[in-house]
């Protein structure tokens, strides 16, 4: 399926971009899960296990493919085939046809492999109960006390902004051999300028490492939340903050 926007002149010819389709997702899962894991403050709530965290995300990857109010794009290295950069964008209500039609099957469902699927009411023995009751898809052997004050915090942030009115970007993952390619950049340009030509703010959730590069495009601040990792972990670092970024429609 085409694109909703033409791919920018700056994306190198070495690489092609396009849909992600559920064929990507082990290779997304394992991006995801490395791009994260260079700054160890950005996984405090994870497990330690990284075939459970693996699992994880593909599941909730999975999860998000299925949602029609949702786009995945993909860069891919042309020479040898593989997946080098993803993006998730949440498009608000009224918005689907600016941004493209939804990739999915007709029946608006992904096929999860049953290994995958099976976890999702896993019992964490730590907390004693299922926790799909809690309300939040935690990774098996994850603290479910450290993933509630991680989700939980992004969740009423996201309320306490309207994000939903906004263009989000919920995941931009790059491996980290193709960093400083230009690729992150490309994937966001061309939805940036959809959001410009609809009168849309975007809105996202930066690391540390992440806020820069956002604020080249456009973003500023609005708010933050700090987590105290000493309190919550008993580990050596003091606090971990993300930066809740917006950007004003055609600031760039």
């Amino acid at each position: 399926m085409a694109l909703p926007f033409l791919v920018p002149s700056s994306l190198s010819p070495a690489f092609s971009m396009s849909h992600c389709t559920a064929v990507d997702v082990d290779q997304l899962a394992e991006i995801y899960y490395v791009a994260f894991q260079m700054d160890r403050r950005n996984t405090f709530w994870w497990t330690e296990d990284k075939n459970a965290m693996l699992t994880w995300m593909k599941r909730r990857i999975y999860k998000k493919m299925a949602d029609r109010s949702t786009r995945h794009f993909k860069v891919t290295d042309t020479e040898s085939g593989d997946v080098v950069a993803f993006s998730r964008w949440d498009i608000p209500e009224g918005h689907d046809i600016s941004f493209g039609e939804w990739v999915g099957d007709d029946t608006g469902t992904v096929d999860v492999p049953r290994t995958i699927a099976a976890n999702d009411s896993v019992v964490n023995s730590a907390a004693g109960e299922s926790t799909a009751s809690l309300g939040v898809d935690i990774p098996e052997g994850a603290r479910p006390e450290l993933c509630l004050a991680f989700f939980n915090a992004l969740k009423d942030m996201s309320e306490k902004q309207n994000a939903k009115a906004m263009l989000g970007l919920s995941l931009l993952c790059t491996s980290p051999k193709y960093h400083r390619r230009g690729v992150a950049k490309a994937m966001m340009l061309p939805m940036l300028a959809v959001a410009d030509a609809c009168g849309l703010k975007v809105y996202l959730e930066a690391t540390p490492d992440g806020k820069p590069v956002y604020e080249k495009l456009g973003f500023r601040e609005i708010d933050h939340l700090t987590f105290d990792l000493k309190k919550l972990t008993g580990g050596s670092e003091e606090t971990y903050k993300i930066s809740i970024m917006v950007r004003e429609p055609n600031s760039i």
